[in-house]
C-alpha cells in the first residue's frame, strides 16, 4: 500500500505536534483525552511493547480512516464502541457519556429502544452485523458525512496553487529521476548501512511494503532499488526530483542527496 507523499507529509506535520521522542515514536497516552470515546479509540491503536506508537502505525491508521469503505469503517466503529460486547449496560454507559445532561430514566429508555431496534435476534446484545445493518438505515448522505475523513482538509487542497497543465508537463520532462540516480542512491545507502526503511516511509510506503521488498530480494541494494522504482512509477504528476530530495534530507541522507543531485545545486 503506497500512501501519497502529500498525505504522508501532512501526517508527519500532525505527528510532530505530539512531540515524538528521539526515535520518532510517541507514547500512546499522548493521544488520550478526557473522553470515553477517545480512550476506547486509542486502545485500538497497535503499540510496541513499551506502549509506543510509531509514525508508520499512525500513518497507517490515518490512511485507514481516509480510504476504507463504509462497511469497514462501521465495523471499526463497532469494535471501538463495543470493546467486548455491546449489551444494554455498556450501551447505557455510552449514552450517558454522549448525553451527560440526560436523566438516568431517559438514558434507560433510549437504551431499551436501541436494543429493541438493533437486537433483532433477541440475543441480549448487539452484534457487529446488527450494528452495521442498523447504521446503514440512516440516510446515505448523513452516513457518508458522519464517516468522512480526509487526511488533507478540503479547504487546504482548494487553496493550493494550481499549475497549468502545459507548464506542468514541461517541468516534468526536465525534472525526471533517472535509473542511474536511483541506483546511486541504493548503492550509497546500502554501502553506508543507512536506514532505507525511513526513506521509504518518507516516500509514502508502510512497513508492510518494506517487508514485501525484503522478501523479494536478499540484497539490501536490490530492496532499495525496487522500492525507489515502485515509488517513481506511482509518483504521477508530482515533481519527483523535489519529492525525492526532500525525503532524502528528512531521512538523514543529505550527503547522499547532495552527491546524487549535485547538478541541481
Amino acid at each position: 500500500m503506497l500512501v501519497p507523499v502529500p498525505e504522508v507529509q501532512r501526517c508527519w506535520g500532525r505527528f510532530l505536534l505530539l512531540q515524538p521522542d528521539k526515535n520518532g515514536n510517541v507514547h500512546r497516552h499522548r493521544f488520550i483525552k478526557d473522553d470515553i470515546f477517545n480512550r476506547q479509540l486509542v486502545q485500538q491503536i497497535p503499540v510496541t511493547e513499551d506502549g509506543l506508537v510509531t509514525f508508520q502505525t499512525y500513518c497507517s491508521a490515518v490512511y485507514w480512516l481516509s480510504n476504507s469503505s463504509i462497511d469497514t469503517k462501521l465495523g471499526g466503529l463497532y469494535q471501538t464502541l463495543a470493546c467486548s460486547s455491546l449489551n444494554k449496560d455498556s450501551l447505557e454507559l455510552l449514552l450517558q457519556a454522549l448525553y451527560p445532561k440526560e436523566s438516568q430514566g431517559g438514558v434507560n429508555q433510549l437504551s431499551s429502544l436501541l436494543m429493541w431496534e438493533m437486537d433483532t435476534k433477541n440475543q441480549g446484545f448487539i452484534d457487529e452485523d446488527q450494528f452495521i445493518t442498523w447504521m446503514k438505515k440512516l440516510p446515505q448522505e448523513t452516513l457518508t458525512a458522519l464517516l468522512h475523513f480526509s487526511v488533507i482538509p478540503h479547504e487546504l487542497r482548494a487553496s493550493s496553487p494550481q499549475i497549468p497543465q502545459r507548464d506542468l508537463t514541461t517541468a516534468q520532462d526536465s525534472r525526471k529521476v533517472t535509473d542511474n540516480q536511483l541506483l546511486k542512491i541504493a548503492v550509497e545507502m546500502s554501502r553506508q548501512r543507512r536506514d532505507w526503511k525511513l526513506l521509504a516511509n518518507n516516500l509514502g510506503f508502510l512497513e508492510t511494503d518494506s517487508q514485501t521488498f525484503e522478501r523479494k530480494h536478499l540484497e539490501v541494494q536490490n530492496q532499495i532499488v525496487e522500492m525507489l522504482q515502485v515509488w517513481r512509477s506511482a509518483a504521477g504528476q508530482q515533481d519527483p526530483v523535489h519529492v525525492l530530495q526532500t525525503a532524502l534530507r528528512d531521512s538523514g541522507n543529505t550527503d547522499i542527496n547532495n552527491e546524487v543531485f549535485h547538478l541541481s545545486f
